[in-house]
């Protein structure tokens, strides 16, 4: 054979033998695909520790008709020892005893012992809690998901229970805590501890709301009510903002928005506010949400109070409910009531105020920026009573209403009174001085000080024994000084006065009458200035000018006093009433009433007749000044003095009168003295004299000093060392360096 037919035959056996291997190996192959497709479709081995195996589970837990929860497995395998079975992919649908839930609880695996009925599920568990009519409408839009692991389901209970971690989310808000208790039954859901709760906002506005976070020892939930409970301690905290509560309970919406928050067992806000802080306790704090998240409204009812601290002082409000209603999308207070023994305190500036009502509305504005809120009017709804002190210096108000007018640096501008006021002032060491009024307006300072009100309608005032009234009234504070006006008077136990105007000021005790001025002693007192007879003594003036210290009054412009026959008039009357007397100056003009005695009948010369002295001789004086001494009844008139009367007429420089009081009566003129240049005119008689004595009871003038001098139509001029004549009869004594005589004069009837 040759070389090359026995290659080729080489090559051939080489490939028939590749043929056979590739055979038997795919033969193989072939068995081996057949073999693992029949394990695989064959029935699975039983473990001997396993009972039975089923790819689904179901059970319900019913009451009556009412089905409570159904669980489910997707697979579920029983075990031999202890009774046990084994659930994987578990649903529990809870639907609640009146049929309104649908809640979901889903987890991997889960034990479950049909003896007991206890179901145990290890892994991580997921918990939905909604309500069966948001479910169809909503599907886990308005669902509460938790998350939590190692939890327990009793079957006939229906009690769901876990002792890990715990975190849930709902739309606007989530939060985490320790441990979970959930009843099947009445769909209350309970954190045992380390609750926080973190709410938030809608997310819709342009800045929302910083989120509230709350804290609490356990937290309670009922899905049906959607309301939701903090155990104590409980602070809520959003911001600069801090609330501690014993209790919580948190009200949601429908759509799990929260809507009311009630904080009890004596709550306390705390907040860092421009103005100072901020801090209110009560016995319940109620906060209404609106559903974006800002706060609509705040009450705060008990033993309501609020102090906000700053660096001027410090403010304190305490009543028994109080409402703060918020500025729409804002958490800025617009609006707040308080009501309920209401008290106002403040302290600013070394100055105090105190504010009491049964009712108060205070209104906020905006401040001078955008965050910043201020009390632009604050008023009271019922009677109330504000007292400022200032050191030992007080002013207290009373009012049926009172309002008050705030500038934009949050300090009172004006305070008005309205449908009945009374202000009462006091000073030290003296008296309270108190005006009542039917309106009241107070204005204040830049500093917040009050510098002055004004009353009007029906204006009554009282210092000590002393009471006035008036259309309006005007208080100073920087003088002291209290104007009343419109048909003033004031009176007391001695006097009244009445005049256009009439201005009181406290410290000094000064008292100012302007306009009309008319005053009545009503009540005489022995020995005092206005004593000159038994009957009222009248004075009136352009003005008053008075002191209740001194004693000291000054009437001026057309001064005059009248009291019975007696009448002064001048420029000007001054009464001193410590020292009895009575001071006129400029255009001095006296009447004064002459004593009767045996010369009370004088012939009335040229007109053949008598004039009753009591009834007609009254002395009419004038002078530029004159001073009465009431305790000695004495006047005194100086400068240019001319006096007369039926009787007869004095000039001289000075004069003075000495009046004796009658029984009963007025004091009436006993005795003249002139002295300086006198001349005494009488009938067809003038005596001249450096001195001359009248004495009334005795009907005779006595002149003396210098060259006494008598002037007579029939005796001709007499003159001597002193020189006596008598009205009644025309008797002249003459005493002279040669001794006396008497001179008489006989008319002879024709």
């Amino acid at each position: 054979m040759l070389r090359s037919e026995a290659a080729r035959y080489a090559r051939w056996a080489a490939t028939l033998a590749i043929l056979l291997v590739l055979t038997v190996a795919g033969f193989y192959a072939y068995r081996s695909f057949l073999a693992a497709r029949a394990r695989r479709d064959a029935p699975k081995v039983i473990p001997p520790a396993v009972q039975k195996q089923s790819e689904e589970f179901s059970f319900s837990k019913v009451e009556g008709e009412r089905t409570l929860f159904t669980i489910r497995a997707s697979r579920t395998t029983e075990y031999k020892v202890g009774g046990l079975a084994q659930l994987q992919d578990v649903w529990i649908t809870i639907y609640g005893r009146f049929g309104k839930r649908f809640d979901n609880i889903h987890t991997r695996e889960c034990d479950y012992a049909p003896a007991s009925g206890k179901i145990t599920c290890a892994g991580d568990v997921q918990i939905a809690l909604e309500s069966a009519e948001e479910a169809k409408q909503r599907p886990g839009e308005r669902a509460l998901h938790v998350t939590t692991s190692n939890v327990t389901l009793d079957r006939e209970s229906g009690e769901l229970h876990t002792d890990n971690p715990v975190v849930f989310r709902f739309p606007y808000g989530n939060g985490r805590g320790v441990g979970v208790t959930y009843s099947t039954r009445d769909a209350k859901f309970t954190m045992h501890r380390d609750v926080e709760l973190t709410l938030t906002s809608s997310g819709k506005d342009k800045k929302p709301p910083e989120p509230a976070v709350l804290t609490g020892a356990g937290l309670e939930y009922q899905r049906d009510s959607r309301v939701m409970r903090l155990l104590a301690p409980v602070h809520v905290q959003q911001g600069q903002r801090l609330l501690k509560a014993g209790a919580l309970a948190l009200e949601f919406d429908a759509a799990l928005r929260a809507r009311r928050l009630v904080a009890g067992g004596n709550p306390q806000y705390q907040s860092s506010e421009l103005r100072g802080q901020l801090a209110v306790s009560a016995q319940e704090i109620v906060t209404q949400f609106d559903p974006a998240g800002w706060m609509e409204r705040l009450q705060a009812n008990g033993n309501v109070t609020a102090r906000l601290k700053n660096r001027g002082g410090e403010d304190r409000l305490q009543s028994q409910r109080a409402e703060v209603e918020m500025e729409p999308g804002r958490n800025l207070a617009r609006l707040l009531t308080a009501s309920g023994n209401v008290s106002l305190d403040s302290q600013q500036r070394g100055e105090s105020r105190r504010l009491e009502t049964q009712a108060l509305r205070i209104q906020m504005g905006a401040g001078r920026k955008r965050t910043e809120r201020r009390m632009e009017r604050a008023e009271t709804l019922s009677s109330a009573t504000l007292e400022i002190r200032n050191g030992e210096e007080s002013t207290r108000v009373r009012g049926e209403r009172l309002a008050a007018q705030f500038d934009e640096r949050n300090v009172v501008r004006e305070l008005r009174g309205s449908d009945g006021v009374e202000i009462e002032r006091r000073l030290p060491n003296r008296p309270p001085q108190v005006t009542s009024s039917r309106e009241l307006a107070m204005k204040f300072s830049p500093s917040g000080e009050w510098t002055e009100f004004e009353q009007s309608g029906s204006v009554r005032f009282r210092e000590g024994e002393r009471n006035a009234q008036a259309d309006r009234a005007r208080m100073v504070r920087a003088t002291d000084t209290l104007t009343l006006t419109g048909s003033a008077s004031v009176a007391d136990r001695v006097s009244s006065t009445s005049a256009a105007s009439l201005s009181f000021q406290q410290r000094s005790g000064e008292i100012r009458a302007e306009g009309g001025v008319r005053t009545s002693y009503t009540s005489v007192e022995r020995n005092s200035a206005t004593n000159l007879g038994p009957q009222p003594a009248h004075l009136s003036a352009d003005q008053l000018l008075a002191n209740r210290n001194s004693g000291r009054a000054v009437y001026s412009g057309h001064a005059r006093l009248w009291q019975g026959d007696a009448v002064i008039e001048a420029a000007s009357i001054t009464l001193l009433r410590d020292e009895q007397r009575l001071e006129a100056r400029e255009n001095v003009l006296a009447l004064l009433p002459q004593e009767s005695g045996p010369a009370a009948l004088v012939a009335a010369r040229g007109a053949g007749r008598a004039v009753p002295a009591a009834a007609r001789n009254i002395w009419k004086a004038s002078a530029a000044r004159m001073t009465y001494w009431g305790a000695e009844s004495r006047v005194r008139l100086e400068g240019d003095v001319n006096a007369q009367s039926a009787i007869g007429q004095i000039r001289s420089k000075d004069l003075e009168l000495h009046l004796t009081p009658a029984n009963n009566g007025p004091k009436l003129l006993s005795k003249a003295i002139a002295t300086g240049g006198v001349t005494v005119l009488q009938g067809d008689r003038r005596g001249t004299a450096e001195r001359a004595e009248y004495l009334a009871a005795e009907g005779k003038f006595v002149l003396s000093g210098g060259r006494p001098t008598l002037y007579d139509t029939i005796l001709g001029t007499t003159t001597g060392r002193q020189l006596t004549f008598f009205l009644a009869d025309d008797k002249i004594l003459v005493d002279s360096e040669q001794g006396s005589r008497t001179l008489s004069r006989h008319r002879v009837e024709k």
